[in-house]
């Protein structure tokens, strides 16, 4: 628990120093990703009715190989930016009960790409590719506290699994097993009104999303994959919607939104839908903001998502994608 309040002690300290020093040169410190995971700490109602969830933290961060996305969009003319990156987002939570050591934690390693357009109106059009890798860390059988993960009896344990069978009832929730490797294309549509200085007023963002969960890493190596008859429980391929509106009240920023999810060829005793709405609060127009969220579906920590429940939750965020000046583009009055 302590390690979760420390990681985002000091994603708060990084936030208000960005903060500073995007007042002094806004080019040369922070960099920005349209398609992004925001960091999170939580609290809430609504378990399933296995355990309950005390805290929920993802303290996502994105190391830049390179990114002059936000230079594009303060060009005069339009010009495409581009990021390449590196991606870690875990995701830690705390269980009422023995959690030493945290159950089933849950690691996500991506390498991306992301290409960014400025329309003559000044939209963002965004595409994404990333790829990785997706486990919690864990040693043992899925579906058994006895056996290891990919021993024989571990294995003998799925040929016992039926259309029939409650997931949920039968889930490993100390030490079972979750890996597999991954890839998403991502497009996102964001529509900007500007006021008469070019300050960001409203912005309709759009998102489709891909994912794909496949045996070798990035597709070619093979090392992380997934166990064949994991695979054949939870599926191979996601979609996700999303929609976000941005707008301000005087100079307090506010977001509200909306994400669904659809997962393919999971078992039958699992949802294949997930919901989420949510609204968040920057009251000093920062990094920085308060949210509250409302879920439905499938759980979306690795393998809980054999899980299914409603909850609401509470908690501080952080936004990679904090909205800012951009130049009109240049018109040609000689080629009109």
């Amino acid at each position: 628990m302590k390690l979760v309040f420390t990681t985002f002690f000091l994603l708060l300290t990084v936030s208000a120093v960005a903060q500073k020093k995007e007042e002094q040169d806004f080019s040369a410190f922070k960099d920005y990703y349209p398609i992004a995971q925001r960091p999170y700490l939580s609290g809430g109602f609504g378990n399933n009715e296995y355990e309950q969830i005390l805290f929920d933290a993802k303290p996502v961060v994105y190391y830049g190989v390179y990114n002059d996305i936000r230079k594009s969009l303060t060009r005069d003319s339009i010009v495409r930016g581009d990021a390449f990156y590196l991606t870690l987002q875990p995701q830690l939570r705390m269980y009422q009960g023995n959690s030493k050591p945290v159950k089933t934690p849950s690691y996500k390693a991506l390498l991306g790409w992301q290409s960014i357009l400025r329309t003559n109106n000044n939209n963002f059009l965004t595409m994404a590719i990333e790829t990785g890798h997706y486990s919690n860390g864990q040693t043992g059988a899925a579906f058994s506290t006895e056996f290891e993960d990919e021993s024989e009896e571990g294995q003998a344990v799925y040929e016992t699994i039926t259309d029939d069978t409650d997931l949920s009832a039968i889930l490993n929730r100390k030490s079972g097993n979750f890996s597999t490797n991954l890839s998403r294309l991502s497009l996102n549509y964001r529509v900007n009104r500007f006021d008469a200085e070019n300050n960001p007023k409203r912005i309709h963002s759009y998102t489709f999303t891909y994912q794909l969960y496949h045996n070798n890493f990035m597709g070619l190596f093979d090392f992380g994959g997934y166990n064949p008859k994991d695979i054949a429980i939870y599926g191979r391929h996601q979609f996700e919607l999303g929609y976000e509106f941005t707008g301000y009240c005087k100079s307090m920023r506010y977001t509200v939104g909306q994400e669904v999810f659809l997962h393919l060829g999971s078992h039958p005793s699992t949802d294949p839908y997930r919901s989420k709405t949510y609204g968040v609060l920057y009251p000093w127009d920062t990094d920085l903001g308060f949210f509250t969220a409302f879920s439905f579906g499938f759980d979306d920590y690795n393998y809980r998502f054999v899980d299914s429940f409603p909850r609401l939750s509470i908690g501080v965020t952080w936004d990679w994608f904090t909205p800012f000046v951009v130049k009109p583009p240049k018109i040609d009055t000689n080629n009109p």
